[in-house]
């Protein structure tokens, strides 16, 4: 009944017409709250911003407040959501101190409302916090973050890579989500000698984008850990020239499937490499996996083909 009451109150404020909205009586307060939430789930731009607005008149923002001080986890996960959605910056510190709460429902969905109200005071509170918490999801906090604009995000993102320590960083250059940040290159450069940590030079070479990083992944391509030679096969397909190409046909032979897998997705990358010379080049390969390998990719990457 509640929702059908609500129904046109916040349907019409999206649209941005009038609409009275009925009485709230105390032990509703909660149900309406997670009604407005709803609807706010999918709505984005000038429609979300009126039901903020609309949430601020009818002051939902004290209701979750309230809420927010709650025992019980379920209201305190609505209020956090509530008061990010609201853009409720007087409970800024308090969601600040949820970050760190040991709960990694409460921190996420607090640290994402953080990003709602205040994305550049929020962003270093957020990378501080992934870097020693395991309990985080890396694919949802790169969702979060895919959301700041690069101009937002770059500064405190390379201040938070110099300031990270060899085991943590491979988790912060995750975060970068083919996100290329003015200036990397004499943060990156390091991170890509061989001698580092397998697991720190495949991070570093997922993020790079930098022509310049193009000698060390040539040198790369050859580690003797699988997971460097791949992700280097992938930054050639980025960064390469006409003369990796027998480099990249060389890995089609790999012993293991990944290295040959990205070496073939690079190889139909390059913008210089027509398809109808990757087709000849399979009927010259004499390995099979080689051969097996680039007519699979050839395959996916087919026109029309499903994706």
């Amino acid at each position: 009944v509640l929702s059908e009451c609500w129904q046109p109150v916040f349907l019409h404020a999206v649209e941005g017409l009038p609409y009275a909205a009925p009485p709230i009586h105390g032990r509703d307060l909660e149900i309406i709250l997670l009604i407005w939430i709803h609807y706010t789930e999918s709505i984005r731009g000038a429609a979300r911003a009126r039901l903020r607005q609309l949430a601020l008149e009818l002051k939902f923002d004290g209701i979750a407040r309230n809420l927010l001080a709650s025992k019980n986890i379920r209201q305190r996960l609505m209020a956090i959501v509530a008061l990010g959605r609201m853009q409720c910056t007087t409970v800024r510190d308090q969601l600040a101190g949820l970050v760190t709460d040991p709960n990694p429902m409460i921190s996420l969905l607090a640290a994402r409302s953080l990003l709602q109200m205040d994305a550049a005071y929020a962003i270093a509170l957020i990378l501080a916090e992934v870097t020693r918490r395991e309990d985080w999801p890396l694919a949802k906090v790169a969702a979060m973050l895919g959301a700041v604009p690069l101009e937002v995000l770059a500064t405190p993102m390379l201040n938070a890579l110099r300031a990270a320590p060899p085991q943590t960083t491979p988790r912060l250059l995750s975060l970068l989500d083919n996100k290329q940040l003015p200036d990397a290159w004499p943060m990156l450069a390091p991170l890509l000698d061989g001698e580092r940590p397998p697991e720190v030079i495949a991070a570093a070479l997922k993020a790079c984008n930098d022509p310049r990083a193009l000698e060390a992944v040539r040198l790369l391509a050859t580690h003797e850990q699988w997971i460097v030679r791949a992700h280097a096969a992938s930054a050639l397909g980025r960064l390469g020239a006409e003369e990796d190409c027998p480099q990249l046909a060389a890995m089609l032979g790999d012993r293991e499937w990944w290295v040959r897998y990205r070496a073939a997705m690079a190889l139909a990358q390059l913008p210089f490499m027509p398809r109808q010379d990757l087709l000849d080049l399979c009927a010259l390969l004499i390995d099979r996996y080689s051969a097996d390998i680039l007519r699979q990719v050839l395959a996916e990457t087919a026109p029309g083909a499903a994706t």
